[in-house]
């Protein structure tokens, strides 16, 4: 019967374990120094070595000719746990024998010496799913046990096994083994088996498996049963329903460039490959994580493991870090939603062109400054500032149809000159009658006006108004104050807050000519000749990548 390779080729030392450092010294430590605890657990993802290590400690504490910490594999013990011959030695699923009863029939069996060997070894393999009630069976073996007993129970989820069965055991961690190490063992392994592979499908390989070296090897064993002399990359894509890094690379320009049309029929090509849209959306996400990193750091190749290092040098030029975090917090997104998605096509479509479809600082900048031009500022009357911000950021629409306000601009004209006329021959019989104590009047009301004294919780509460009189003057000011905040006014000094707001608004704002603007705005409404200050506190995005990688790794943009 054909033997899958990941158990023909199974580590029969410590030394033979990969990725594993940490945990094989401590482990060949306590077997050379006959320092061996009762219990241990063995917990990490799925593929990282747990049941291997714990085979090979089951005969390393048995064996009649240890060699450094390491079973010799050669004495009469050794062999009868290779061959599975050894009662003493036994492997329990936790999945299938996960009731109180199983481990109440362990119990009994438990208290007895070993047959044969040294020491009776149970391994208990994903002995998170026991019951409640098998687990306390279990404590009271693990509180009282005998001498020749060791428990060793491997877990993929150990936050859900109880305390106090943690504590009474030795607890070792089987971390993801690196890419490096997968690729080494599945060249080894290939060339064991008289096969030959591209080593770029060695790569592609390791980088789906996630760390998971029994993951590689299953897909290997897939591999290796084509009838080619050499398997190319192209056949392990085939295997594992993936998307060529040609189209991958095709696809994630199309989005970067906004193509709407090529990025469609893109995914539409890529369907028709037979590709599932969830492994698709991981690889996009896995893409562009690596264009993260490549744009980031001095020395990607520490981190990104791929042969095109160079053309995601050359695709991050096409975007600016922002874009990055924003797509894959898009695709980030997706890649949950796609688990309950009736129609993933759907999904993914709908998430590219909203993807393509995002504006950039620039652009930003220039629709506000089309909508100047458009809008005759002696002659509109502006919005709410929630319309305004509206229509800035309204990404649908790259055409976006001004004749509505057009209209609307030529019917507020014609009644604000009805309103000026009527204002204006008021004001003309009544400067007729009394000019002198008109002038009068007026001038004490700007003198009560200037010498009052203007607190800032007066300007919050009239904010609206104040930036509907700056939208009058130049609508890109306004709409670029719509997220600002003033903090404090003193000495006839207006201390304005961007830092909830983006900092090309503030840059924008943040000149003599806009400051004279907003100054003109007060002087209209309280009668007051302001001073304006801009405040804006940088908050880098790209301090959490420096938390993730480190500071040195982190390179300005």
């Amino acid at each position: 019967m054909y033997k899958a390779l990941y158990r023909k080729y199974r580590s029969k030392t410590f030394d033979e374990l990969y990725g594993q450092e940490a945990v094989v010294e401590s482990l060949k430590n306590q077997v050379k120094n006959n320092e061996l605890n009762h219990a241990y657990i063995f917990s990490g993802t799925r593929g990282t070595g747990k049941t291997s290590a714990a085979k090979i400690l089951s005969r390393a504490v048995n064996c009649l000719n240890p060699q450094d910490g390491n079973p010799c594999n050669e004495c009469e013990n050794c062999k009868a746990i290779l061959e599975e011959r050894a009662i003493d030695v036994v492997e329990m699923d936790a999945a299938s024998n996960n009731g109180v009863d199983d481990i109440r029939e362990l119990k009994d069996k438990v208290i007895y010496p070993p047959t044969n060997l040294k020491y009776k070894v149970y391994i208990i393999d994903e002995v998170h799913m026991l019951s409640k009630g098998a687990f306390n069976a279990l404590l009271k073996i693990l509180e009282e046990p005998p001498a020749h007993l060791i428990f060793i129970l491997a877990t993929t989820e150990i936050e859900k096994i109880p305390a106090t069965i943690l504590s009474r055991a030795q607890k070792f961690n089987f971390k993801r083994i690196s890419n490096d190490d997968i690729v080494d063992n599945l060249s080894r392994i290939t060339e064991l088996e008289n096969k030959k592979c591209d080593e770029e499908v060695f790569n592609l390989i390791a980088k789906s498996s996630d760390g998971a070296m029994r993951d590689a090897l299953s897909v290997l064993d897939q591999l290796l049963t084509i009838d080619k002399d050499l398997i190319e990359v192209e056949d392990a894509m085939r295997i594992m329903g993936i998307s060529s890094n040609k189209l991958i690379f095709e696809l994630t320009d199309a989005l970067i460039d906004k193509d709407n049309n090529k990025v469609l029929e893109l995914i539409d090509e890529i369907s028709r490959e037979g590709i599932d849209f969830s492994i698709l959306t991981s690889q996009l996400l896995s893409h562009f994580r690596d264009l993260m990193l490549v744009k980031t750091l001095r020395d990607p190749k520490k981190i990104v493991f791929s042969t095109y290092i160079k053309d995601f040098d050359l695709q991050s030029y096409k975007i600016e870090l922002y874009e990055l975090l924003e797509i894959i917090d898009r695709l980030k997104d997706l890649s949950i939603d796609m688990r309950y998605a009736e129609n993933k096509r759907v999904l993914l479509e709908m998430t590219a062109i909203k993807i393509s479809m995002r504006l950039n600082q620039k652009e930003i900048i220039s629709r506000i400054e089309s909508l100047e031009e458009k809008v005759n500022d002696d002659s509109f009357k502006p919005l709410n500032n929630h319309k305004a911000l509206d229509s800035i950021q309204d990404k649908g629409r790259n055409n976006r149809d001004y004749s509505h306000i057009e209209d609307q601009s030529k019917k507020l004209i014609s009644n604000e000159k009805v309103k000026e006329n009527e204002a204006k021959i008021s004001k003309e019989n009544s400067t007729s009658k009394n000019t002198k104590e008109t002038d009068n009047v007026e001038n004490d009301a700007k003198s009560d006006i200037i010498n009052s004294d203007i607190k800032i919780d007066e300007i919050k509460s009239n904010w609206d108004n104040i930036l509907n009189e700056i939208k009058a003057k130049k609508f890109s000011l306004a709409a670029s104050l719509v997220n600002s905040v003033p903090k404090r006014f003193e000495n006839n000094l207006l201390e304005i807050d961007f830092s909830n707001t983006d900092e090309m608004f503030f840059k924008m704002c943040n000149n003599d000519e806009n400051k004279s603007i907003i100054s003109d705005v007060f002087e209209t409404i309280y009668g007051v000749k302001i001073d304006v200050h801009m405040i804006y506190k940088k908050i880098k995005k790209e301090n959490k990548l420096e938390d993730l990688f480190g500071k040195d790794n982190i390179e300005e943009i």
